[in-house]
């Protein structure tokens, strides 16, 4: 710093500590920092944020907010952050463990790099040392975000190594004929990694499907599957079995389906799943679901419920007696919609009963009841029986003939409140099916108070969606003539396997049964005047409820129009209420 006569030297700008940071932001009362400062200065050696974090003032991540304000550094969401594996593997697993440190991007001797503790620049000297880097650009994560992003990372090559494992010993026990001493271990080792992996990549089912020449295994991630890896015909023996053992299955039973359920230890803890065996043409085809335990369930906020979609459900639910219906095709989320309903909207002062085939999630005070046909358990007869239990609120997982429709509706007109699915195409097909079960219309509308439709879309990847420069002849195509919004596309990138989306959102039709609706009922109306209807009162359909997350860039047009049905008999969703005479769907 050069000083002028005559002039003050200019001071260079100081950075505020940690605490005052903390205080600055909100994060932590200025008399609260006067505490832990004392106890810095009797307990030498221990840092201030590790004070506050291990006295509950504030969390980890409010230290690397408040540790990137003093330092001047992004701090990093590495859950959004496109991480190379093979960049990240340059720092061995341990030293980047010991040393919070995660090498993310490489730009020829560039390395971008996300560091837990910014002042240790020994860290970031060992870095360039291992790496070779010339220069970094450093962002902050918390530790334990680290920590974790690095065990994925080292996880990815351990399951490859694994695969690769099975993939040689299954190879040399067909080519010998003899069987490796090893091979149960590897079995053993496949299938926890795969398991591993489809948690990791969010994958619901894992489809394991022998063909002639070998074994595919695919993930359905975010509805859609995915091949992983091809494996030798000569191992799918023993992978089958593996499977079979950890589900309590007849191993020696081939020629009939089984099911079994089982609970599997992955990093980072444990995971319920369903295993179902089906015989094919080339052996026993399987599919393990991995279920969602009730602790990771998520509100209806969550599952991407807009507020007034989600106020209607819950007063619907809080009502003492009552009819609701939610309906769509399997796996667009109708379970998860109806438990993230009753955990919100039901207390413990009411008795909770779900009859189910299968129960997939436990719910800690609830009575759950597992249907099966074959003991003669039916939803009809477990539901006549849960009558006899005093219940307040009952759950029926699927309304499948006239004799369960007939005592669903009869016990929501005696005081209970009835919950349950039917697979339709929207709100109106909903309804009009209960009275083409044979239910008299009069019952209908006298105990029905509302109707969902649902459908699942997938998210854009936050790292790869970008503005859509071409949306406008899209949104004509779909007759969409209002353009006003936030549309994106994707491109996809490491962070969502090359996919450009990254978890799904719900797309809801929300129906209140109004006087309206009611009078057409009764009046005979079938499902387009019940359309009609719902429309004049200014109703919004479920392709207009997918149009307005895409118009919000919650999804893509594109993913709205391959899994959101048409509206029936009209082809504008831009509140001009024309009509398509062709009636088409772009689902």
């Amino acid at each position: 710093m050069s000083i002028h006569p005559g002039l003050d030297p200019v001071p260079a700008p100081v950075r505020p500590r940690l605490g005052e940071a903390l205080v600055a932001l909100g994060l932590l009362s200025p008399g609260d920092l006067d505490h832990a400062v004392e106890e810095q200065t009797r307990a030498r050696g221990r840092r201030l944020g590790t004070i506050l974090q291990d006295r509950a003032l504030v969390s980890e991540l409010d230290v690397a907010r408040a540790l990137a304000v003093v330092h001047e550094l992004p701090l990093l969401d590495l859950d959004a952050v496109a991480i190379d594996p093979a960049v990240a593997r340059l720092v061995p697993r341990a030293v980047a463990q010991r040393l919070g440190v995660l090498v993310y991007a490489r730009d020829g001797a560039h390395l971008s790099v996300a560091v837990a503790d910014p002042v240790d620049v020994v860290a970031l000297d060992d870095v360039r040392m291992i790496t070779g880097a010339t220069s970094l650009t450093v962002g902050l994560a918390p530790r334990s975000v680290i920590s974790a992003a690095v065990a994925r990372v080292w996880a990815e090559r351990d399951d490859e190594d694994a695969l690769q494992a099975f993939v040689d010993e299954t190879t040399v026990t067909a080519v010998t004929g003899e069987e490796d001493a090893d091979e149960d271990a590897a079995t053993i080792r496949l299938v926890d990694r795969l398991l591993a992996l489809a948690v990791r990549e969010r994958a619901s089912d894992v489809h394991i499907e022998p063909h002639r020449r070998g074994v595919l295994v695919r993930l359905r991630v975010d509805g859609v599957l995915r091949e992983v890896l091809e494996l030798p015909a000569g191992g799918y023996a023993a992978l089958a079995a593996r499977l079979k053992i950890v589900a309590n299955l007849d191993v020696i039973e081939r020629r009939l389906p089984q099911d079994g359920r089982a609970r599997i230890r992955v990093p980072g803890g444990f995971i319920d799943a369903r295993v179902s065996t089906l015989p094919a043409l080339h052996g026993e085809k399987v599919v393990v679901r991995i279920l969602p335990s009730a602790a990771r369930l998520p509100g209806l906020a969550g599952l991407g419920v807009p507020p007034a979609q989600r106020q209607h459900l819950l007063d619907a639910i809080l009502r003492p007696q009552g009819l609701v219906l939610i309906t769509g095709p399997t796996g667009s989320g109708k379970t998860n919609t109806l438990y993230a309903a009753l955990s919100e909207g039901v207390d413990r002062t009411r008795n909770v009963m779900t009859l189910e085939d299968p129960v997939e999630i436990e719910l800690p005070g609830i009575t759950q009841v597992q249907v099966d046909d074959r003991t003669g358990l039916t939803f009809a007869r477990a539901l006549r029986a849960s009558l006899r239990q005093d219940p307040d609120v009952i759950l029926v997982g699927e309304i499948r003939d006239q004799e369960t429709a007939d005592l669903a509706i009869r016990a929501a007109l005696t005081g209970h409140m009835v919950l349950s699915t039917l697979h339709t195409l929207d709100c109106a097909a909903a309804i009009s099916r209960l009275a083409d079960m044979g239910v008299p219309r009069y019952l209908v509308t006298s105990s029905l108070s509302l109707v969902v439709s649902q459908r699942l879309v997938r998210r854009p990847c936050p790292s790869c969606s970008v503005a859509d420069p071409f949306v406008a002849a899209a949104l004509d195509e779909a007759g969409i003539t209002d353009h006003d919004g936030r549309w994106v596309q994707v491109a996809g990138c490491p962070a969502c396997s090359s996919t450009g989306y990254a978890g799904r959102t719900a797309v809801l039709e929300v129906l209140p049964v109004t006087a309206a609706i009611r009078a057409a009922l009764l009046a005979g109306a079938d499902e387009d005047a019940l359309r009609r209807a719902a429309r004049a009162e200014g109703h919004e359909s479920l392709f207009e409820s997918g149009v307005a997350k895409a118009r919000l860039g919650e999804t893509t047009l594109a993913e709205v129009l391959r899994a959101v049905p048409r509206d029936p008999g009209r082809s504008a969703v831009d509140g001009q209420r024309g009509s398509d005479p062709s009636g088409g769907s772009a689902a």
